[in-house]
């Protein structure tokens, strides 16, 4: 059930609403999709509110929907927590439920507000108990007129104390710029050093490459001479030992003719000798016997 409040708290919180400019015709009616209490709580907690996150509703659940949304966001985080039973109740105008909720809203600004002045006359108090501050009055002009302002002055040996430490900060700030440009470039100098070192690499390493490729080709190529000239050789060695052959055998045949034993090829009433072809060669010379030589071999044949 909602708090029950009297006639002084209802007429308090409606000096509390007109201070913050609410304006309503019908407070639970037009409060009941939450937008009235949302944007009363922008003026007082701006940084908790989102005005997107609530827009005007005329069904009860979307009304519930923003209600909702409002109790997780925010009131739970100002200690204002509904329940679910509260939220239905809002959202159906429930007369007393809004008041309530407004009511408690009202007191935490008010005690908050409290709170804040305590902590400014706290202030107040620390700069009376400095002795190196003193209030002066000046002439300050607002508009055509001059009125008196209460300001707080500090002492000129302070300013000048505060003004060398912050200078010497401002050189150490300016000194560690310069270090921080000097290693800037030296790291881009680093940087464009490594990329010629690596291109010079890739350079090295095609070079090698191609070197190695064109030795392997060249050895290839030599070696395929080599055994052409030596298959050449065994040609001409080959040649040589027919040649060589060829010549013993036709020596071994012209002596022949001339030996009484020879063996001769008969024809009709006489015997010829058996010619043997010989190679053509400018180092050979065919021997051919003299036609006294053949008679003489043909009379002493035993075969006539």
């Amino acid at each position: 059930m909602p708090k029950k409040l009297t006639n002084e708290d209802l007429e308090a919180l409606k000096l509390w609403l007109t201070e913050h400019e609410v304006h309503y015709k019908n407070l639970n009616r037009d409060a009941s999709d939450a937008v009235l209490v949302v944007n009363l709580l922008k003026k007082i907690h701006p940084k908790l509110i989102d005005l997107h996150n609530y827009p005007s509703r005329n069904n009860t659940q979307l009304k519930i929907n923003n209600w909702e949304t409002l109790n997780l966001k925010v009131l739970s985080k100002l200690g204002l927590q509904q329940s679910k039973t509260m939220l239905e109740k809002l959202a159906k105008g429930t007369i007393g439920a809004i008041e309530a909720l407004l009511n408690d809203i009202m007191l935490m600004e008010k005690a908050n507000r409290a709170r804040g002045d305590k902590r400014d006359d706290e202030q107040e108090q620390l700069w009376s108990e400095n002795d190196d501050l003193m209030m002066v009055t000046v002439n300050k002009k607002i508009g055509d007129a001059i009125i008196q302002v209460p300001q707080k002055m500090i002492l000129y040996s302070i300013y000048e104390q505060v003004v060398r430490k912050s200078q010497a900060k401002d050189i150490y700030l300016s000194a560690s710029q310069q270090k921080i440009t000097h290693l800037e470039n030296v790291l881009k100098l680093k940087t464009e050093r490594i990329e010629e070192l690596c291109t010079q690499l890739a350079k090295v390493s095609v070079r090698s490459l191609m070197k190695q490729h064109n030795l392997e080709t060249s050895s290839s190529n030599s070696a395929l001479p080599t055994e052409t000239l030596n298959n050449n050789n065994d040609n001409n060695n080959d040649q040589s030992n027919l040649r060589t052959r060829r010549t013993i055998t036709i020596n071994a045949e012209s002596s022949s003719y001339s030996s009484p034993t020879n063996t001769t090829k008969r024809t009709g009433h006489s015997q010829i000798p058996k010619r043997v072809k010989s190679p053509t060669s400018q180092a050979y010379q065919p021997v051919i016997p003299s036609p006294s030589a053949t008679i003489q071999s043909i009379k002493s044949s035993p075969f006539l």
